[in-house]
């Protein structure tokens, strides 16, 4: 159960907090994991992995009722690196740190703020997860999960159930206000059992010294090349069968002012609930000629706890246009990788299973 945190208002030197309610909360996912084939070597190895279907994160997120319909509201959120303690190289509140304003027009956001794309593409498939979707978004190269500098749209709910976000992440950068500034959006209609969605992002070059560069850049100083990606999908409802099947374009500049590689991808998926316990599901990705299939089984021990079996199998061809991972894992790289040495293979097929937990709070 989430906790409120009233007591967080004794905490601060004034009464800041003391009309707002703020809540903390959280998901580790921890599993066994073994993968073969996980390097150019052909070695495998098993390990402990984190982060393989949920991410493993807590956070703080608060709001306060301003009257007249408005509210104000926060959200602050960070990795937890089960497999080793660690914290994510890239910042302690590299994931979430924003403050906004929402009301009968929706809601605006100032601050880091996860890419419209990346939800929608986390959302695509009935049973997914990192092992699916991030899996997808890196090896097709538009995994700029977090943006910088953001300032953030989010629509109230219309045309009954159409939910509408857009996104500009600025720059930051003196007399260039264009360098690697991220313009992304997404338009999400769920009616029923029926849900459509599409989303795209833009982000243009940056040259050395620009903040916003990669969204997920460690620092300000990166390089980061144009990128252009647009996806969309759908997914229906049959009794305790969903399907849903998707199509993703990627034209990224693998050098800085160097031409764009195209990339075309697509995604099907089905999930069954066998039992109110029992969810079963498979996901089959194809991308130029590489490919991923994933089969899930979870088991739920309560609304907080699930555990689960996932299979993965990644065929990546000889161009190394598109190469998968069989399998996710980890959150970042300090003080150390977990599973350290696996990557994808290119011109050859890895495979891995695991076995773990996630929990909620």
């Amino acid at each position: 159960m989430k906790k409120t945190l009233i007591a967080l208002a004794a905490l601060a030197a004034t009464g800041a907090f003391a009309q707002s309610s703020v809540t903390i909360y959280g998901v580790v996912d921890a599993s066994v994991m073994s993968v073969s084939n996980a390097n150019a070597a052909g070695q495998s190895v098993t390990g402990l992995a984190d982060s393989s279907i949920s991410s493993s994160i807590w956070g703080l997120r608060g709001s306060e009722d301003l009257g007249g319909g408005l509210s104000a509201n926060f959200k602050v959120e960070s990795d937890i690196q089960a497999n080793n303690g660690g914290m994510n190289q890239n910042g302690l509140f590299r994931r979430a740190a924003n403050v906004g304003v929402a009301g009968a027009f929706g809601g605006v956001n100032l601050g880091v703020f996860m890419n419209p794309i990346i939800a929608t593409n986390a959302a695509l498939m009935p049973v997914g997860g990192n092992s699916v979707s991030t899996l997808t978004a890196t090896a097709m190269g538009y995994a700029d999960f977090f943006t910088k500098n953001a300032v953030t749209y989010t629509s109230p709910v219309i045309a009954g159930g159409l939910v509408a976000q857009l996104q500009y992440g600025m720059s930051n950068t003196v007399n260039d206000s264009s360098a690697g500034s991220m313009t992304a959006w997404s338009l999400n209609y769920v009616a029923g059992p029926l849900a459509l969605r599409a989303a795209g992002q833009t982000r243009n070059e940056a040259a050395v010294g620009a903040a916003n560069s990669g969204s997920n850049a460690s620092s300000a100083a990166a390089i980061a090349p144009a990128k252009e990606a647009t996806l969309v999908g759908a997914s229906y409802e049959f009794g305790p069968v969903k399907v849903a099947a998707a199509w993703v374009n990627s034209k990224n500049a693998t050098t800085f002012g160097g031409a764009k590689v195209d990339r075309t991808a697509t995604e099907l998926g089905v999930s069954y609930q066998a039992t109110p316990a029992w969810l079963l599901g498979a996901n089959y990705i194809s991308a130029e000629s590489s490919t991923l299939t994933n089969l899930q089984a979870r088991y739920s021990l309560s609304k907080r706890t699930t555990l689960y079996g996932q299979y993965g199998s990644a065929a990546n061809d000889s161009a190394g246009k598109v190469q998968f991972n069989a399998l996710a894992t980890n959150t970042g790289n300090a003080p150390a990788t977990d599973l350290g040495g696996s990557a994808a293979v290119t011109n050859a097929t890895q495979s891995g299973y695991n076995f773990g937990i996630i929990h909620t709070f």
